[in-house]
């Protein structure tokens, strides 16, 4: 069963993509259903954020594609589907998948697929998607070729649940991967540039380091501040900055033009609570930037006079 499956899934992926086709694979619990089918529509989320939105599924859905006929429709057994969520020109992805199978069907998980975008553009989308999840029982890999349509207002699917957090450490890092990540620096990496908070806070608990990088990327730090400038999830975003201060990070690591996080962090938009992290943990309140701005001058430059205040009762000066 399972050769006959590894072969479905390269024979389907090796075809040549085509027009108004996914080419790929859904497997929930050991069972593999062939993708054949896709719809893509560009919609509008909250603040006006486009939205590219492809339902990958085993059959053509024709009418009302609304979340609650989806899952009728995966309940009913009559789909089996991954409807794939894209905010136009950022790096948040995320997929739902919808099966009879799967308790967790058309709930929007916090795991997030890898995007290999070929073609966007004039009207169609040329991608590939692919789940990098771990430790759960669903995963799939598709390629779609499609025009784009125009849609309206962005339907979220409710979130699902997060995972408790009284466990073992293996426990942990089963849920770890739940969430979509494996226990590396790497993956540490992508869960601080996803604003995945909860996944951060696992990393964390399981003994990584708030520091730990490699030469070749930005400092943990540095990253979670500049995140803050990202509307996606910006609260999860600060709070990540607040959580690695709290635990250990390094609050004097900078960029390759001399910034650190107390800098970014002023002038990104991150919170109150995140900035008042950083300097409990030691941030120089008078540190300067390459071009000799301090984080006073960044809160008066953006008007952030709760920044201002705190950073001066700090002994910030210009």
């Amino acid at each position: 069963m399972k050769k006959a499956a590894l072969a479905l899934l390269l024979a389907t992926l090796s075809l040549p993509a085509l027009a108004d086709n996914a080419l790929g694979t859904l497997t929930v619990k050991g069972k593999t259903t062939v993708l054949k089918a896709v719809v893509a529509t560009e919609e509008t989320g909250e603040g006006g954020q486009k939205w590219l939105v492809i339902l990958a599924s085993d059959r053509k859905v024709e009418g009302d594609r609304s979340i609650a006929r989806l899952a009728q429709l995966a309940e009913d057994g009559r789909l089996h589907a991954v409807r794939i969520l894209w905010r136009i020109g950022s790096d948040t992805v995320r997929a739902v998948p919808y099966d009879a199978k799967l308790p967790t069907s058309g709930q929007m998980g916090q795991e997030s697929p890898t995007l290999n975008l070929r073609k966007y553009g004039s009207g169609s989308v040329d991608a590939e998607f692919k789940s990098k999840m771990l430790g759960q029982d669903w995963h799939f890999h598709a390629n779609v070729k499609a025009k784009v349509v125009p849609g309206g207002t962005l339907e979220y699917e409710h979130q699902a649940q997060s995972f408790g957090a009284a466990t073992t450490g293996g426990d942990k890092k089963l849920e770890l991967g739940k969430l979509g990540y494996a226990y590396t620096p790497e993956a540490f990496h992508h869960a601080i540039s996803d604003g995945n908070v909860n996944a951060v806070r696992h990393f964390l608990a399981l003994g990584m380091s708030p520091n730990a990088h490699a030469k070749s990327d930005n400092h943990p730090m540095i990253m979670a501040s500049m995140g803050c400038g990202n509307p996606d999830k910006a609260d999860d975003r600060s709070k990540i900055l607040e959580t690695l201060a709290s635990g250990g990070g390094d609050v004097k690591a900078a960029d390759q033009n001399g910034s650190t996080a107390l800098l970014w962090a002023v002038q990104g938009g991150c919170s109150a609570d995140s900035v008042r992290a950083l300097l409990k943990a030691g941030a120089n309140p008078n540190v300067r930037a390459k071009g000799g701005a301090t984080p006073l001058m960044y809160a008066d430059i953006f008007k952030r006079t709760e920044l201002a205040d705190i950073l001066k009762a700090a002994g910030a000066k210009k």
